[in-house]
């Protein structure tokens, strides 16, 4: 895929959905082996759609889709966002450190809203839990734009990381002092 050859809004949505299935579903299943499917969307649609955050009562289907509709928008925001840096990227190479920047804020947003939240409500869900679906959602949105982009897995052939930029020179020597 060449940048100049599709739309960085289709692709960007493309790379959300990706991360976002994934970590949907990476809850549902946790939820599940808990024995309360679903439990992870209703306790934070609960408190973004009505501000509760005290959603220890019951599935409210209302609330899971509510939920599921803005976590789906989040990832292809984040994925729109991403898509532009690697576009910019493999224009650039120096701007590839962006992408790599982007990927660490998209993690670090969607782990802290995630454990923010629940602990805010009073939930308990284990830090390693967040940690690992959002590990797997920023991994699979990264995977995707990887394999997509065969330019920008060029460049890092061409040229590591960090060598793109020529380091500042040193000062010059001071002359001791007697």
């Amino acid at each position: 895929m060449d940048g100049q050859q599709h739309s960085p809004v289709r692709e960007g949505a493309v790379t959300g959905v990706i991360g976002g299935v994934i970590v949907a579903v990476w809850y549902f299943i946790v939820d599940t082996a808990a024995g309360q499917p679903l439990h992870t969307p209703n306790v934070l649609g609960k408190i973004f759609l009505r501000g509760n955050l005290t959603p220890a009562s019951g599935i409210a289907p209302q609330a899971v889709i509510g939920f599921t509709v803005l976590h789906f928008v989040l990832y292809v925001l984040i994925g729109i966002g991403l898509v532009v840096l690697v576009h910019l990227a493999v224009r650039d190479i120096s701007l590839r450190m962006g992408v790599w920047i982007g990927l660490v804020v998209a993690f670090g947003l969607f782990a802290g809203e995630i454990y923010m939240l629940a602990t805010a409500s009073g939930e308990r869900f284990s830090p390693w839990l967040v940690i690992s679906g959002s590990v797997l959602g920023v991994l699979g949105m990264a995977g995707y734009l990887w394999r997509g982009h065969p330019r920008l897995r060029r460049s890092f052939k061409e040229a590591p990381l960090g060598s793109e930029v020529q380091p500042p020179p040193h000062p010059p020597e001071r002359p001791k002092a007697a």
